[in-house]
């Protein structure tokens, strides 16, 4: 038996065990069509109650061992960082040059040494930075209920490296940009391709970085920040 006709068998084998597991006598002839694309219809129609994005997300990344603080403006958030950099005794912290983060945190109040990621300094620079900062500082795109994940864009001024490679990460967002579920960000990315203005990057980060590749041993930490913590702001 040569090597194609022994995969055939198998495949035809494994679709037989799904045809059968569906309650079927045989697998279908072709594939069926599927007229929509994007996320299913039930995705979209679902219905959601105003204050349950917010709970869902707290919730969700709270289980995962990161940190969801409610505030109601910037000065509270701005407070709110230079609590948790004081918790942490940190020295340096590095943020994004993102326009929310300068409109909302006022870095001249956290008690630590500041530094922004922007296309100005050499990328060799802005990488020996983020590696050496306590805390890296991120405005958040959207924020994803139903998961508790967050979705940050990358650019020329908000650099991947500053959510990965600090042993902290401070996620600040909008209440308004929490939504319920991955429809909404993958309908504004789809736009975004559209218009020909697709960010250099996208992560979705939900919780703190963890594996089991090691004997099952659960490791925090290893592929990225051990803690991520978020502060949203209602205003």
């Amino acid at each position: 038996m040569t090597k194609i006709s022994e995969n055939k068998e198998q495949e035809a084998a494994f679709l037989q065990t799904v045809a059968n597991a569906l309650g079927r006598d045989k697998p279908a002839g072709n594939a069926p069509s599927r007229k929509e694309a994007g996320p299913p219809v039930f995705w979209r129609e679902q219905k959601f109650e105003n204050e349950q994005p917010l709970e869902q997300f707290k919730a969700n990344l709270e289980t995962l061992t990161g940190k969801v603080m409610v505030v109601q403006n910037g000065q509270e958030a701005t407070n709110q960082i230079r609590v948790w950099l004081k918790f942490l005794q940190a020295k340096t912290a590095m943020l994004w040059d993102h326009p929310e983060l300068r409109k909302y945190i006022d870095v001249s109040q956290l008690g630590v040494k500041t530094s922004y990621w922007n296309a100005d300094r050499p990328r060799k620079s802005l990488i020996e930075t983020a590696e050496q900062a306590d805390a890296g500082i991120t405005w958040v795109n959207y924020a994803i209920g139903y998961t508790g994940t967050i979705a940050l864009f990358s650019s020329g001024a908000t650099g991947r490296s500053v959510s990965l490679l600090p042993p902290t990460h401070i996620a600040v967002m909008k209440k308004a940009d929490i939504v319920p579920t991955m429809s909404t960000v993958m309908r504004d990315l789809l736009e975004r391709r559209d218009q020909g203005s697709l960010p250099a990057a996208v992560d979705f980060i939900t919780g703190p970085s963890r594996t089991s590749d090691i004997e099952m041993d659960l490791s925090i930490g290893v592929h990225g920040p051990f803690r991520v913590w978020t502060i949203v702001i209602e205003e």
